[in-house]
This record gives structure tokens, sequence and C-alpha cells, in this order.
């Protein structure tokens, strides 16, 4: 089965931040200030915008579905046993794994601790591939296809600057990913200075940008993430670090994939008006 492990145990710092548009619908606004992103009813008759994604999922031949969400989230769960039960899910099988917050933290330990709890709460799924994505990105059947179909065992999808639409002045504020010449994986670069943003372009041709989708060997990436040290500044375990030590110390063993279009991004409440754009748009009477 074609395995997809969505990462939903964030808190959602940003979209609780009080901007955003103010002629947002009342009942939007507390969503977004009180619910799980990927569940905020930004779709057609309120739909959820994790929906949008699962569909996409469905649409791209996934099957099972692992959703990690945070111990405080009482919907999500609930809101797809519903979907099973009504025969509305897509024929996906789910799971659920609760990213657990340790007693001296007020939030999750970052995304490969994310990954980490995912997976070893998680064993049946040792020895398997799997795509791995945020909840509050809406990426396209396209990509979820080709890193389910990748006859390679790790993969990074690296998007193209120009296409995400990413201004050259913001580029610093993204991970770029660094390849070596056969597309393999070198380094995924947070925040980078301008010189390594115009070294990895004259590799790939290309600046490439990390937006957190990724396919993995169950075994190559978990003993990754569960030695990943906590950054030092933003006192997280982050998988884009681990993952790019799996690959220095791995030559070749991840490797890029390179596409060139947007990814529609729910990540504060300026976004909801846009995000509802996209799906009228893209999805109609969905």
């Amino acid at each position: 089965m074609a395995k997809l492990l969505i990462m939903a145990g964030g808190m959602s710092s940003r979209m609780k931040k009080t901007d955003g548009n103010s002629n947002l619908d009342e009942k939007l606004i507390e969503q977004a200030n009180t619910l799980p992103k990927g569940m905020i009813g930004v779709g057609k008759d309120g739909r959820p915008f994790m929906d949008y994604l699962l569909y996409n999922a469905h649409r791209a031949g996934y099957n099972e579905v692992l959703i990690l969400k945070n111990p405080k989230d009482t919907v999500t769960q609930p809101y797809y046993d519903q979907l099973v039960a009504d025969g509305k899910a897509w024929g996906f099988t789910f799971k659920f794994a609760t990213q657990q917050i340790a007693p001296d933290r007020e939030k999750p330990a970052g995304t490969a601790d994310a990954i980490q709890q995912a997976l070893e709460q998680t064993p049946e799924w040792k020895g398997e591939r799997f795509t791995v994505c945020n909840s509050d990105n809406l990426y396209s059947v396209s990509v979820l296809t080709l890193l389910k179909d990748a006859e390679i065992p790790n993969a990074v999808v690296s998007y193209n600057a120009d296409a995400l639409g990413v201004e050259p002045e913001r580029m610093k504020a993204f991970a770029i990913i660094k390849t070596n010449e056969d597309g393999s994986l070198v380094e995924i670069l947070e925040k980078p200075n301008d010189e390594q943003i115009a070294e990895a372009k004259r590799v790939a041709g290309q600046i490439g940008v990390n937006m957190n989708v990724f396919h993995f060997n169950y075994d190559d990436i978990l003993k990754y993430v569960q030695s990943e040290p906590f950054n030092p500044i933003r006192n997280e375990r982050e998988l884009p670090s681990a993952v790019t030590r799996m690959a220095k110390e791995n030559p070749g063993l991840v490797t890029t994939v390179p596409v060139a279009e947007n990814v529609p991004d729910l990540t504060s409440k300026g976004d909801i008006s846009l995000v509802q754009k996209y799906l009228v748009d893209e999805f109609g009477d969905f």
C-alpha cells in the first residue's frame, strides 16, 4: 500500500496571531484561532483544508494515511473516523499518532521529533517507504505521484524558487537545497547567504526550495531523527538537519526531485482568502 504521513502536530502559532483580513468570516477567524490549520474550513461548505490534500493523495494513488496530531487536538481524528464510517474517506485506511510534548516544554520539539514519534508509534511501517508532508500546504497530484512512484529510497522535492514566486530579496528566509551534479542531495540550507544561493544555482541550474515534502525508507530515516540534536537557536529537533546528516554520511542515498510549480500555503490568517479563491478555481464543487 502507498503510504502518506501528514505532520499536523504543530501549535499553529503564526495562524493564531491577530493579523489577517478583517473581512474574514467570524467563524473562520474563530477556527483559525482554535483549530489545527489543516482543519480550518476554508473549502466549499466549510470543508477542511486537509480534505483537499487528502483528495490529491487519493488521486495520486495513496491508500494508507498516518496523521500525526497534537495532544490537544480533539477534532482531527473524530472527523476522519466519521468520514470512514460514512464511506466518504476516499478508500483510505487511516492511522493516527500523537506528537507528545515533554513536561519541560510548551510546544512540540520540532519536525525531526515529529517523524520519530510517528514512526515509533507505527512499527508496522518498518521496512516500508512513505511520503511525508505538512498539513498546511496543498501539494499537487503530480508531486505526490512522483514521490510514490520513484524508484529511490529517499527523496526531497526541490521547488523552483521562481515558480514559487519567491523574490530574490526574500530568498534568505527560505531553506534552499544544495545538490551534486547528479542531483543527489548535499545539504538543506536554512537561511542561506548570497554566496550559498549563487553556488546552489550554479550546480542545479535553479534555486531549489524545500517545502517539507519528502519520501523516506522507514529504517533509513528513523535512526537519523532519533539521533538529531536540538538546534541551539530554535531549541527544536529539525527534519531538514536530520536529512542533511543522512545525505552527508551516505552519499547518493537522498535524491532531489526538481519541480516547477506553486504550493498553496495556509500559514497565517492573511493566507485564508487566497487559499479560498484557489480552492474554488481549482476544485469547483468538491
